[in-house]
């Protein structure tokens, strides 16, 4: 049987629908990495029950283009959800937030960006409190600094 340029066109969507989908899941394992543990676990399952499907999907987006599609699509929207719900507001934002139609998997990776911002933050101010106190000198020192500047003007005077 010939294929059209509609078979092939579809066929084309569903695979790069796949390819979205396999992405979005590897966001996912990686934002469950930087999860702790009760929404760690949580992301994990999800994430490897939707890895399960999407390789089911993969194997049928030759012979069923549009359903292997929307059911990748469907995996898309599934990971971003759990990301939004368990990355961002530690388990309180709603999964409404997330969209329906599994988008690209750049908000996943959003989501873990942001879980990681405020330990890259404590890293960043522990270091320059660490360099304040390095630079900044003691009371003892400014002391005596300013007893040697005052006995350098004293002999300029004298």
């Amino acid at each position: 049987m010939p294929k059209t340029a509609g078979d092939r066109a579809a066929r084309r969507d569903a695979k790069r629908a796949v390819k979205e989908a396999e992405r979005a899941e590897k966001q996912a394992r990686k934002l469950a990495k930087s999860l702790p543990e009760p929404a760690q676990s949580r992301v994990k399952a999800v994430a490897s029950a939707e890895k399960r499907r999407i390789g089911v999907v993969k194997h049928d987006a030759d012979r069923v283009p549009y359903a292997a599609r929307r059911a990748a699509k469907r995996s898309s929207a599934r990971l971003e959800r759990v990301s939004v719900r368990y990355g961002s507001a530690g388990g309180r934002a709603s999964s409404a937030d997330a969209s329906r139609k599994g988008g690209p998997a750049k908000s996943i990776e959003r989501q873990r960006k942001q879980v990681k911002r405020p330990s890259s933050m404590a890293i960043v101010s522990g270091f320059r409190t660490l360099f304040a106190t390095i630079t900044t000198p003691t009371d003892k020192e400014r002391a005596r600094k300013t007893a040697k500047e005052r006995v350098r003007r004293m002999e300029r005077r004298g």
